[in-house]
């Protein structure tokens, strides 16, 4: 009997466990009663009628007054059952640490008895209610002294401030009292801490509302018809509008003698209160190249200047949301002109993000110093992509998606211009341009490439705090119709030095196969008429390839007010890329840097 009483008791607290169900719970083969009054199983008549109450409170949703007759019940006795019983109420009204207390502690009386079945249910319990929880992080005024902190009248160690300590998630009253050049200043707003997220609190500090009333106040004050009214006249309101400025100057030099400057700025403005958004972006690349790709041909060194605008609005005012951007650049022998929508949506509880998107892009592909009216080239673009962010967990976060371009036109580079070579000319790969010359043939076409292409592409960034710094991998894998495959890895480490400073190392790898129809040498029979391949080209980017990169970046906050903010940004990146089989040149080394400001203003 005693066998069974222990497997039935096993059952009802696993189940319970499983569900977190706060009523109809069944009770469990106890030791034997004390008081003779009591029901079997109980040892306090007491004790189960505070906890009969206690359900019959949960069936009515009554989550407080099951919480207050489950400990009263504990008090007089006590049982899993009521403790996972109490759990359960303190779940269903929002009170996540607490319940995560009481089922912790049925957590350790099952390893205690090594129970695997209450141990189980239980740590599958607290992992979800460890999923559930919000963290919030003050940051503290520096000019402040006698600083003290409560939340929900509870106070926040001053010591534990800038730590992101766990809370139950929903709204909050937070209160602050410092002083600050001697007068007496306070600080009130209502935190709303989303569940599973994390939340930064500024402590603002103002002056006390009974020595600084202002006439508006008092009118405020008059019109109220209740206290929390009196209240509302004091507490400052969300500020509807936030604006970004970044600016950013990247240079790029590399063996090959091409050099790039790019100044860009960036503008963003939205709403936090409304869901809205724009944006805009501008850049300017200065080009300046005398690759062999000019020297093969007798070229002298190449100038060209592109110009490139961007613009963005999005809008989100609830679970759904919507944004759009169109750009446009131009230079001597290029245009390009895009379009892109995209729709996305919050699930189960913001944990899950689903977006979709497609985009439009048309090229006009021509010769420098040739109108486009009298020789160009159009391609085409469309793609359709997809992807979903995942919250892992309060400092963990997982985005996978996917994208299919097609591509129609011509992409041909009309300048570029393909040696041939009489069949069982013998080419080494990296020959040089003299070399070349000298062994080609007098005809020389321009490049042609297939005027259809697919890409499709996979890819998954994670991203994961802990400590004081953030791991951020990520992996693309990509295939095409002209039979390039690659694989690309991103790696950066992101450091916290203090409130103010982050360094990151970079890694970059890269590595892929060459389309099918490339090949180092192409033949060509000129008796009894010419005849060439009808796809051709030199272009590197099309051979195969393995490419390394490694750099460092920092990012500096400067000094800030609570509604001003400023930060330089300054990173480099040494790139190595080898090429396994192409024409004038093997590798390539490149230098990347970038110097930027950013501005926020509230």
């Amino acid at each position: 009997m005693a066998r069974r009483d222990g497997a039935v008791r096993r059952a009802v607290l696993a189940g319970m466990l499983a569900l977190f169900a706060p009523h109809g719970a069944a009770t469990a083969a106890e030791p034997t009663p004390v008081d003779a009054a009591a029901p079997q199983g109980w040892q306090s008549r007491e004790a189960h009628d505070r906890f009969a109450t206690a359900d019959a409170a949960a069936a009515s949703r009554l989550y407080d007054k099951c919480i207050e007759n489950d400990l009263a019940s504990l008090k007089l006795e006590e049982r899993l059952t009521t403790r996972v019983h109490l759990a359960g109420c303190e779940e269903r009204a929002g009170k996540i640490v607490a319940a995560l207390r009481d089922v912790q502690r049925v957590l350790e009386a099952g390893i205690e008895a090594r129970d695997a079945d209450i141990t189980d249910a239980a740590q599958k319990r607290v992992e979800q209610l460890l999923r559930r929880l919000a963290r919030v992080r003050w940051v503290a005024p520096g000019d402040a002294t006698g600083l003290r902190v409560t939340l929900d009248d509870a106070e926040v160690p001053a010591d534990k401030l800038a730590e992101a300590r766990p809370i139950d998630p929903g709204k909050h009253r937070a209160h602050a009292e410092a002083t600050v050049e001697g007068r007496p200043m306070v600080f009130d707003a209502v935190v709303d801490a989303p569940e599973g997220g994390a939340v930064t609190v500024e402590i603002t500090l103002r002056p006390r509302a009974s020595e600084y009333l202002t006439p508006g106040q008092i009118a405020c004050m008059v019109a109220a018809a209740n206290q929390d009214e009196v209240l509302k006249c004091f507490l400052v309101k969300e500020k509807p509008l936030v604006a970004r400025v970044e600016t950013e100057v990247a240079a790029y030099a590399d063996t090959l003698s091409v050099r790039i400057l790019s100044p860009s700025i960036h503008g963003l403005l939205w709403s936090p209160t409304s869901g809205w958004n724009v944006g805009a972006r501008y850049v300017i690349d200065v080009v300046s190249a005398a690759s062999p790709d000019f020297v093969s041909t007798a070229s002298r060194r190449g100038h060209d200047t592109r110009q490139a605008a961007s613009a963005n609005a999005g809008y989100k005012p609830g679970r759904f949301g919507i944004d759009a951007s169109g750009a446009y650049s131009t230079e001597a022998d290029y245009v390009s002109r895009s379009g892109a929508v995209a729709v996305t949506a919050d699930l189960a509880d913001k944990r899950v993000t689903p977006r979709l998107g497609y985009s439009h892009t048309v090229d006009t592909i021509g010769r420098g110093g040739t109108p486009f009216s009298f020789f160009s080239n159009t391609l085409i673009s469309n793609e359709a992509n997809a992807g979903v962010t995942f919250v892992l967990s309060p400092t963990t976060i997982l985005v996978a998606g996917g994208s299919a371009t097609f591509e129609r036109g011509d992409p041909s580079k009309p300048y570029r211009l393909i040696p041939m070579f009489a069949p069982g000319t013998s080419v080494a790969a990296g020959a040089s341009t003299d070399e070349v010359n000298a062994k080609r043939l007098p005809v020389r076409p321009y490049e042609q490439l297939p005027r259809e292409r697919d890409r499709y592409a996979i890819a998954a960034r994670l991203a994961h705090r802990g400590g004081s710094a953030t791991l951020r991998l990520e992996e693309r894998l990509y295939r095409d119709s002209w039979d390039i495959q690659s694989s690309s890895t991103d790696l950066r480490y992101i450091i916290d030095l203090g409130e103010a400073l982050a360094v990151w190392p970079h890694l970059h790898a890269h590595v892929q196969s060459g389309a099918d129809f490339y090949h180092r040498v192409y033949y060509a029979s000129t008796a009894p008429a010419l005849a060439v391949p009808v796809f051709r080209t030199t272009d590197r980017e099309l051979t195969p390839l393995v490419s390394g990169t490694a750099g460092l970046g920092a990012r500096w906050a400067l000094a800030h007010t609570a509604s001003t903010a400023f930060a330089l940004v300054l990173s480099g990146d040494a790139m190595y890329t080898r090429y396994l089989d192409s024409l004038y040149i093997d590798d390539r080394l490149a230098i990347y840097g970038t110097f930027g400001v950013e501005a926020q203003i509230e």
